[in-house]
C-alpha cells in the first residue's frame, strides 16, 4: 500500500476521533483506549488494517526493548498493548516464564498491529552470569569447569525459548573487542568463544529461516561477519554514548567491510526509574539520550543513513508527563515523519 495513503488514513482517523490539535502527528493518537474502539469499531478496524499494511511497506524500523519483569501488572506501563502502534519490533528483556496475559498481549500486538516480538541472547550477559556463578559455586551446586561448556548449554536453553513461546525471532547481542593488541593465549580463547557463540547462532539462523534475526552490539569486532548477511537489522549500540557526536562515532566504527551499511541502526537507552544520579539514558550535558536520538537519526552521517532506531528499557518513557511514551513517539515521528 502506498505510504502516503497509509499516513493519510492515520490523519483521517485522528480527525474523526480526536481534537484538531493532534491531527498532524500520527503517534499523538492514543487509539488503544477501549472507549475509542467502542465509539467507531469499523473505523478502528480499518485503521488496524492500514497499520498492518504500513508495517509491510518500506520505512525506517523502530525497535524497543521492553522490561516485562512485572508479572502482576499494576499500571498500564506494564502492558505491551500500550506501546505506540508504529513500533515495528518489541524485544522482551525477560523472555522466559511468561504469564498467560503476556502471551495474550504478544498475540494481540502481533495479529492486530503487525508488531514482531523477539528476545535478546547476549554473550556478555552469559559470561557475566558464569563468572557470578563461579564465585558462589559449591560442591552441592557446581558450575561447569569450562566456560565453553556453560556457553553451549546456555545458548541451547535460550534458543529453545523461540519455539516454546512462539517468538518471531531473536536478537544476538555481541560487543567483542579489538584483537589488535591481544597476546596469543587471550586471542585463542577469545576466538574460540566467539566461534562457539556465533556458530551456534548461525546454525539456528539457517535452520529457522522463517524467524527474524537481528544483531546488536559492535559488528566491527566480529571475526567472521558472514552472520550479518541475513540479519534483518544490524543495530549499533549507542547506549554508552555521551553526546550525538558519539553516536556518529559508533556508527562510523561499525561501517567496515562485511557489515551491511544499508541495514545499520542505532540503539540508545531510556532512563531508569532506579537511577537518582541519572547515569542511564542521559548524555553528559543532561540531555535525554532518546531526545538526542530523535535529533540525530533523520540525518545522514558520513554518508550513512540509519535504517532504524532502537530504545532499550522503553517502558520508563511511559511516565513522561507530556504524553505517554513522549520521547518514543518523537523518535518515530523524526525518522518516519507523518504526511501533512
Amino acid at each position: 500500500m502506498d505510504k502516503k495513503i497509509v499516513f493519510t488514513f492515520f490523519l483521517i482517523i485522528s480527525t474523526a476521533l480526536f481534537s484538531c490539535s493532534e491531527w498532524t502527528e500520527m503517534e499523538s493518537i492514543d487509539i488503544k483506549e477501549p472507549d475509542i474502539t467502542a465509539q467507531n469499531p469499523e473505523l478502528y478496524a480499518k485503521y488496524l488494517e492500514n497499520l498492518r499494511a504500513y508495517k509491510k511497506s518500506e520505512h525506517k524500523q523502530v525497535y524497543v526493548w521492553f522490561d516485562n519483569s512485572e508479572k502482576t501488572p499494576r499500571t498500564r506501563a506494564h502492558h505491551l498493548t500500550t506501546l505506540p502502534d508504529s513500533i515495528d519490533v518489541v524485544s522482551l528483556i525477560h523472555p522466559d516464564q511468561l504469564a498467560d496475559w503476556e502471551l495474550q498481549e504478544m498475540n494481540e500486538i502481533r495479529s492486530q498491529k503487525g508488531m514482531e516480538v523477539i528476545y535478546t541472547i547476549s554473550f556478555d550477559a552469559i559470561k557475566a552470569f558464569y563468572n557470578a556463578k563461579l564465585e558462589k559455586a559449591t560442591d552441592e551446586e557446581p558450575v561447569a569447569a569450562l566456560f565453553e561448556d556453560f556457553l553451549v548449554d546456555s545458548l541451547q536453553h535460550a534458543l529453545s525459548l523461540a519455539k516454546k513461546y512462539e517468538y518471531d525471532g531473536i536478537c544476538i547481542e555481541y560487543s567483542g573487542k579489538s584483537m589488535l593488541h591481544m597476546r596469543e593465549p587471550e586471542r585463542t580463547e577469545y576466538t574460540k568463544n566467539e566461534r562457539i557463540f556465533m556458530g551456534i547462532a548461525a546454525d539456528w539462523q539457517k535452520r529457522n529461516p522463517e524467524k527474524s534475526v537481528v544483531f546488536e552490539g559492535k559488528p566491527q569486532n566480529l571475526i567472521d561477519k558472514t552472520f550479518l548477511e541475513k540479519c534483518k537489522m544490524v543495530m549499533v549500540s549507542g547506549k554508552n554514548a555521551t553526546n550525538e557526536n558519539m553516536l556518529t562515532y559508533h556508527l562510523s566504527l561499525a561501517a567496515v567491510e562485511g557489515v551491511p551499511q544499508s541495514r545499520l541502526g542505532m540503539v540508545v537507552s531510556a532512563t531508569s526509574l532506579n537511577d537518582p544520579n541519572k547515569l542511564y539514558g542521559y548524555f553528559a550535558n543532561g540531555e535525554l539520550a532518546m531526545q538526542g536520538l530523535a535529533n540525530w537519526a533523520p540525518m545522514a552521517h558520513n554518508g550513512i543513513e540509519v535504517a532504524g532506531v532502537g530504545v532499550y528499557n522503553v517502558s520508563t518513557d511511559y511516565y513522561e508527563p507530556t504524553r505517554t511514551y513522549h520521547y518514543t513517539r518523537s523518535i518515530i515521528s523524526s525518522i518516519n515523519p507523518p504526511v501533512k
